[in-house]
């Protein structure tokens, strides 16, 4: 079959349509690229030391692993930082002490062309949420971390999860929660209970930290993540920061090894059939949301009949890949209906798709 060009698509849309007349909890995360350290002067040489720590952190946070630095090629990387460096520029903040920050951008395009020659996979925007339940035990007190009130722990754990790329968020602690859940049932590590009291947040996976103070300058850590039913659970003992920072890598690495996949550097093919397309604007939505995921390289109108559009999507990657990229999208417009029994287009699909077939439906 000839393949339609995008003028075409609109034009037999308008002919031969009907007419021109779930929301994911997943988290597009902004600043991937970016990074902002404390400094203690404008000087060269600590520019030049602050600039490669953030290229390490920007690094970790679009690739997910917390170890990159060891990896094959990394080194050489960080060594040339200032090759990869778009943008940098000092901020100082008075309240409530003079602080200093170097906040610096780096290249999406050349960074991410570095690590695919590395075969590093790159880990995209749309990220799954994480709700996180954090108790604190401590001169004989109790609480829970909440995002009503924003104490220097809460926020060393809220920046934590930002420079690492996690969105995380952490509960009201309202009537409806406290009706619930309580702390004690946080510390005592309640899963039932703790999941029942998530559901109204509709998060991706649900952290549990349970902070245990042990010695002024000593803490327990213990961690765990439940992600589509599955518990991953770590520990640790040392400072307070550094039990935040083991939390925070856990969850970290803990995502990425389930929604990382390894890149590929040879283009592949997907075709897409979208169901319930009734007019211009619902072929416009599905085209543009398409074009908009993570690895899409282009998207092309391969048949259009009354209701329904195939579309040949080129991608870096495969099925499993572009299913990934559609259920983690936080404005999703498709809805799989992969299982469907019988495709909606009257001609056999054999006759002009051999790439792998994904069926969708249009969210109205």
């Amino acid at each position: 079959m000839q393949k339609l060009t995008r003028t075409t698509a609109y034009l037999l849309l308008s002919l031969c349509l009907w007419g021109i007349s779930f929301s994911a909890a997943a988290v597009e995360v902004p600043g991937l690229y970016e990074s902002e350290l404390a400094v203690m002067s404008q000087g060269r040489a600590e520019r030049r030391e602050i600039i490669r720590s953030a290229l390490l952190e920007v690094l970790i946070k679009v690739t997910g692993n917390t170890s990159i630095a060891l990896s094959p090629g990394i080194p050489q990387i960080l060594s040339r930082s200032n090759q990869y460096l778009q943008q940098y520029r000092y901020r100082t903040e008075q309240q409530p002490v003079s602080k200093q920050y170097l906040w610096v951008r780096f290249d999406k395009k050349s960074l991410d062309t570095a690590l695919r020659k590395l075969e590093i996979a790159i880990w995209g925007r749309s990220r799954p949420s994480t709700l996180a339940w954090v108790a604190v035990e401590r001169d004989g007190k109790r609480q829970l971390l909440t995002s009503s009130e924003m104490d220097e722990l809460t926020e060393v754990f809220l920046d934590k999860a930002k420079h690492r790329g996690i969105p995380v968020a952490l509960p009201l602690l309202d009537i409806e929660d406290q009706q619930r859940i309580n702390v004690s049932d946080v510390l005592a590590g309640f899963q039932d209970t703790i999941l029942k009291a998530s559901q109204r947040y509709s998060a991706d996976a649900v952290l549990v930290g349970r902070l245990r103070q042990l010695t002024s300058q000593r803490w327990q850590g213990r961690w765990t993540l439940n992600l589509a039913g599955q518990e991953v659970t770590w520990k640790e003992e040392g400072k307070l920061e550094d039990i935040i920072n083991f939390g925070i890598d856990g969850v970290t690495s803990t995502l990425a090894s389930n929604f990382v996949r390894m890149p590929s550097n040879i283009a592949g093919e997907v075709n897409v059939l979208v169901t319930d397309v009734f007019n211009l604007n619902d072929y416009a939505r599905s085209d543009q949301f398409l074009r908009g995921l993570d690895g899409v390289i282009d998207v092309e109108p391969e048949k259009i009949e009354t209701q329904s559009i195939l579309f040949k999507v080129t991608l870096r990657g495969d099925k499993q890949s572009l299913l990934q990229a559609v259920r983690l999208s936080s404005q999703s417009v498709l809805a799989s209906v992969e299982t469907q029994a019988v495709p909606v287009v009257s001609q056999p699909l054999n006759n002009i798709a051999t790439a792998p077939l994904l069926t969708f439906k249009l969210i109205q």
